[in-house]
C-alpha cells in the first residue's frame, strides 16, 4: 500500500512538471546540445569546471565599457570589515588577492544594435560562459588547439543589462541541468530585486543609465519582467541619464507628477556620493533645489546603485562558499577581447589577451 501511494505521487509529480513546462520558456538549442554531449566542448567544459574553485577567478561579461568600469569598482572596493564581514571600511581592499577578468566584447557590442537571429544575443551570452568556465583560450594564429592556459571562473557576472535580458535564463537552465554551481551574477536583476523582491515595494521607479542605453527598451522591459517574477501590480518606471538634477528635469519635463518612490543607478560613470549630497540638498528647505524637485521625490525615496549591490552580492558568496581565494595581494584585473572566429557557424568566437590581440586570430571553440 505504501509503495503504491509512493507511485501516485511520483505520477502526479511528472504531470505537474509536465504542465509547467509546456508554459515555461524553451531554452535555447546550444544548451542541449552541450547537455547531450552534441556539442563535445561545451560539455567537456561543464563537466569539468562547473564546480567553483577557491583558486578561479571572477569573469565579467560584456560591453567593455559596463565591464572595465566594474571592475574598476572591484578593485577599489572597501566596504566590508574582512575579518568579520560586517558592513564597515575596515582599510584594506574587499577582494585582496582576487583576479577579475573582463571578457570584453568590442565585436558583437552594443548590443541594442545586434543584428543576428533572436536567439543570437542569448548563445553568446552561453558561449560567453564556456569561455570563462575553460581552462585554456588562444593567442596566436599558430595555436589552432587553445594550448595557452588560464585559470577558469569561480564567478561569472553578465555586467551588461542586455545579457539578462537574453542569456541569463539560458545559463541557468544550462547549469541546472548539467549541475554547475559556479555563482552568475546579474548586477541589473540584484538592482530590480532591491526594489521589488522585498516586503517593502516601490511603485514609481527611476532609473538613471547610460544615455546609450536610454531609449533602446531594455530597462523598462526588464522592469516588466522583473514586476512579473515578483507579482507586483501597478508598478511604473521612468528612465533618463545623467546626475540627480538632470534626471529630475526630464522626469519634470516629461509631464510626470507623482513622487519617485526609489531611483535605480545603473550608470558606473556617476558617482554615487555625489548623487546622494543632491538628494541631501533636495530634502533641505534651505535650499533652492528642495523647491524645485522636492515634492517629485517621496520622504523614503532610496538612491540604490548597480555596482555597490552587485560588489555586496560577490563578497557574500565568496564569503559565505569559502571561495576566496586568500592570497595576500592587491586585487589585480586582466582582459580578454572577444573576436569572431573566421568562416565558424553560429557565434563561435576568438578569446584572446588583449595584450596579443594584434594581428591574431584563433579557432578554439566555444
Amino acid at each position: 500500500m505504501k509503495r503504491l501511494f509512493i507511485l501516485t505521487l511520483c505520477v502526479l509529480a511528472l504531470a505537474s512538471c509536465h504542465r509547467k513546462a509546456s508554459h515555461s520558456r524553451e531554452a535555447i538549442a546550444l544548451v542541449y546540445d552541450i547537455v547531450s554531449g552534441s556539442d563535445a566542448s561545451g560539455a567537456g567544459i561543464m563537466s569539468a569546471h562547473g564546480t567553483p574553485q577557491s583558486s578561479g577567478e571572477i569573469y565579467l561579461a560584456g560591453s567593455p565599457e559596463y565591464t572595465a568600469r566594474l571592475a574598476a569598482q572591484f578593485l577599489g572596493c572597501d566596504i566590508f570589515d574582512n575579518v568579520r564581514g560586517r558592513s564597515w571600511s575596515d582599510g584594506l581592499k574587499d577582494f585582496a588577492g582576487e583576479t577579475f577578468c573582463c571578457i570584453e566584447d568590442t565585436s558583437y557590442s552594443p548590443y541594442s544594435a545586434f543584428s543576428h537571429t533572436p536567439d543570437s544575443l542569448r548563445e553568446l551570452a552561453v558561449r560567453y560562459t564556456l569561455a570563462a568556465l575553460d581552462s585554456r583560450c588562444n593567442v596566436s594564429i599558430y595555436d589552432l588547439d587553445g594550448n595557452a592556459a588560464k585559470v577558469p571562473a569561480k564567478m561569472i557576472i553578465l555586467s551588461d543589462p542586455w545579457l539578462l535580458l537574453d542569456g541569463k535564463f539560458d545559463i541557468d537552465t544550462l547549469f541546472t541541468l548539467t549541475g554547475a554551481s559556479v555563482p552568475v551574477v546579474s548586477p541589473q536583476k540584484l538592482m530590480f530585486d532591491s526594489v521589488l523582491a522585498g516586503p517593502r515595494k516601490a511603485f514609481n521607479v527611476g532609473i538613471i543609465c547610460d544615455s546609450s542605453y536610454v531609449g533602446t527598451g531594455i530597462y523598462p522591459e526588464l522592469f516588466r519582467r522583473s514586476c512579473v517574477e515578483h507579482d507586483v501590480v501597478g508598478a511604473r518606471c521612468t528612465e533618463g541619464s545623467g546626475d540627480l538634477y538632470s534626471f529630475l528635469r526630464s522626469y519634470i519635463d516629461s509631464g510626470n507628477e507623482e513622487p519617485l518612490d526609489a531611483i535605480l543607478v545603473d550608470d558606473l560613470s556617476l558617482d554615487m556620493e555625489e548623487l546622494s549630497k543632491q538628494l541631501g540638498s533636495i530634502r533641505s528647505f534651505s535650499r533652492e533645489e528642495s523647491m524645485l524637485y522636492g515634492r517629485y521625490v517621496s520622504p523614503s525615496l532610496e538612491i540604490i546603485g548597480s555596482g555597490s549591490l552587485t560588489m555586496k552580492e560577490c563578497y557574500s558568496i565568496l564569503r559565505t562558499r569559502s571561495l576566496f581565494t586568500h592570497k595576500i595581494a592587491q586585487p589585480s584585473s586582466r582582459t580578454y577581447v572577444v573576436k569572431p572566429r573566421p568562416w565558424a557557424d553560429g557565434l563561435q568566437f576568438l578569446l584572446i589577451p588583449s595584450e596579443n590581440v594584434q594581428n591574431q586570430h584563433s579557432t578554439r571553440r566555444y
